[in-house]
């Protein structure tokens, strides 16, 4: 281990710094972009970042920057699995970059890495500098790479911080509310059929995989969105459908808008195939007006109705909310905020015509906006009119959907990493600014 007396002509301002009393989570915030800052400039380096590891997430964000300006700038040769990052995430070694085989950030500068330990591999310091670099700022940056790894593993969560026990933990409150959902997943185990009826947004495809999670855990739960119109190519799709989800779970949304000769065929493959799994039907309340006999009984063979969240008693609403603010700010690495009573009332008062999907929105949203400790009204006004801003379920067949869905996490990520820094952000998603920000109107981030 480097040990800090070696270094004598370190500066007193960051050896003051150096030596902080402060540690762990304080010293990562407060102390380390000034550090880092002052180190950079003693020893006259180009510029030099920090990357670090986000608490409790397998991503990265950038803790501390030297020498790069307001726009800032991205080492796109070390994006996550390319060759140069394995090698620095392996290497006990510092590792060189030259400036002549990588775009760096100076024109005529050279780089070095050193890879942050703490019992696995944390992040990264990177530094640009002109000619070479001395032993001596070899040295100090390897003993500093050495602090944060050990102030990083000493921020650690207190032990009643929250932890999902649940896939949706929120929704456990919602269904003790659901009237006759105890006899119906009774009868699922014999009838191997579910419908779920209710509003847009009120948790059917959530109450579906609860549902499926219980009785069969680990065996297949395949959602379609939609069906061809093509009755030749529906019975195909059908058979291949099966196939896959066989002795899982075939979910159907939407069941009401199948033209009669989808309810026929459906009907008939559910009856005649031999289909060794269960169907799940999620739809609305109100039928289509053409519906065929065999259909309606196939939708009202095991029903279960779900009510709207603005129908449900006050305090099972309120722990809903509660539920879910927790659930999204451990998602989004914010565990230490916590949400106004004002905010609460706000929330609670709204009305929700997509339910579910709308107050996540809304508490999201209210998360990504917050600047302080405390998200409250101005900052769930702020996002009021965003359009949902959450990821699809990963069973679902809809490729539209499946690539807002990717390009919605990837935007979220650049912005949590880069503050909502639209130029820095453009630059490590690998597209102009106006691209960014027209993605970001489509997807209602902004």
């Amino acid at each position: 281990m480097i040990k800090f007396k070696q270094f004598h002509s370190m500066p007193p301002q960051a050896a003051s710094l150096f030596a902080s009393g402060q540690t762990g989570k304080e010293w990562m915030e407060t102390i380390l972009p000034s550090l880092w800052a002052e180190l950079c400039t003693e020893f006259e380096l180009a510029s030099g970042v920090v990357v670090l590891k986000a608490e409790d997430e397998d991503s990265f964000y950038e803790s501390a920057s030297f020498g790069y300006g307001e726009d800032g700038f991205y080492y796109s040769f070390l994006n996550r699995g390319s060759a140069q990052w394995e090698t620095l995430m392996t290497s006990r070694e510092p590792v060189f970059f030259s400036g002549k085989e990588f775009p760096l950030f100076g024109k005529s500068t050279n780089a070095m890495s050193i890879r942050i330990n703490a019992k696995e591999s944390i992040g990264f310091l990177l530094v640009e500098f002109e000619g070479e670099t001395s032993y001596s700022v070899l040295a100090l940056l390897s003993l500093f790479a050495e602090k944060i790894g050990k102030e990083w593993s000493g921020n650690k969560p207190p032990t009643d911080r929250f932890t999902p026990k649940d896939s949706d933990v929120s929704y456990l409150y919602f269904r003790d509310k659901i009237p006759n959902l105890e006899s119906a997943v009774q009868r699922f185990g014999s009838e191997k059929l579910v419908s779920i009826f209710g509003a847009p947004g009120s948790g059917k495809k959530s109450l579906a995989k609860w549902i499926h999670l219980n009785k069969f855990s680990g065996a297949p739960f395949l959602v379609v969105e939609s069906v061809p119109d093509h009755f030749g190519k529906f019975e195909k799709a059908l058979q291949e459908w099966g196939t896959e989800s066989n002795f899982g779970s075939l979910v159907f949304t939407n069941p009401e808008h199948f033209s009669l000769g989808q309810q026929q065929i459906l009907a008939d493959w559910w009856a005649k195939s031999g289909f060794k799994g269960n169907l799940f039907l999620l739809g609305d309340s109100n039928a289509s007006d053409e519906v065929l006999p065999e259909f309606v009984q196939l939708l009202r063979k095991n029903p279960v109705y779900l009510p709207s969240l603005n129908h449900l008693p006050k305090p099972t609403f309120s722990k809903i909310i509660h539920s879910i603010f927790q659930e999204l700010c451990h998602d989004q690495n914010r565990s230490d905020l916590t949400l106004s009573q004002a905010g609460e009332e706000e929330l609670l008062n709204r009305i929700y015509k997509e339910n579910f999907v709308e107050l996540r929105s809304a508490i999201l949203s209210g998360i990504l906006t917050c600047r302080t400790k405390m998200v409250d009204v101005p900052d769930l006004l702020a996002g009021r009119n965003r359009m949902d801003i959450e990821i699809p379920d990963a069973e679902d067949l809809d490729l539209r959907r499946g690539i807002e869905a990717l390009e919605r996490q990837k935007i979220l990520l650049a912005m949590r990493i880069f503050s909502g820094n639209q130029i820095r952000m453009a630059k490590a998603l690998g597209i102009s600014r106006g691209s960014l920000q027209y993605k970001m109107k489509q997807l209602g981030l902004m």
